[in-house]
């Protein structure tokens, strides 16, 4: 039994479930954990090409920056209200809190996950309405294929406090003008992942 799951079969959660300090007292070592809806999720840490995928994206984000109000940062947990901590693989957020951890979710202009087999339905669906419910303006889902060396990605703009599509998961040249301009050759990432996985066929 991990610390983690040890610290957590000692807390009694309250009506609506566990809370942000609750979580804060789970150990940093072991399995990487977020609060959804008062709900601890505990889920192993990501592989190399889940990282590197979500490495890649945040640097195109980041070197499109035109400015220093915001800056991009992974694997952060974000505060939204007192039953509410996501952890996203990639966020936008005010320059105000870049020695901050977590950080709360006023003022967040973009959340990316990238999708892996135990995350699909809390990525694509329970994510998709609590960052709606929280104000966070603009949405990605990244999601890769290993078998079909693809990476799909879905751009999600909040209006009347839902997302709707404005790209529909592309697996090719994604542009976008929100928060500022990007593009990411999807394709071209799949290319390098692929390349990765399988180095002896590249050469």
């Amino acid at each position: 039994m991990s610390a983690a799951v040890a610290k957590l079969a000692q807390l009694r959660p309250g009506v609506r479930g566990y809370t942000v300090a609750d979580l804060h007292t789970l150990p940093e070592v072991g399995p990487r954990h977020e609060l959804i809806d008062g709900s601890i999720v505990l889920f192993p840490s990501a592989t190399s090409a889940h990282n590197m995928i979500a490495r890649w994206i945040a640097q195109l984000i980041e070197d499109a920056n035109p400015g220093g109000d915001h800056v991009v940062a992974t694997d952060q947990s974000v505060t939204i209200d007192d039953h509410n901590e996501p952890r996203p693989d990639i966020v936008v957020l005010p320059a105000a809190y870049v020695d901050d951890s977590p950080f709360p979710v006023d003022g967040v202009q973009l959340v990316v996950e990238v999708v892996s087999p135990t995350s699909a339905l809390r990525d694509t669906e329970i994510k998709r309405v609590l960052y709606a419910r929280a104000g966070v303006p603009f949405y990605w889902v990244v999601v890769p294929d290993p078998d079909a060396d693809t990476i799909a990605l879905a751009e999600l703009v909040l209006e009347d406090g839902a997302y709707r599509y404005a790209t529909h998961y592309t697996t090719e040249v994604f542009r976008t003008a929100q928060p500022w301009p990007v593009e990411v050759d999807l394709a071209a990432l799949a290319a390098r992942t692929a390349r990765a996985r399988r180095p002896s066929a590249a050469s």
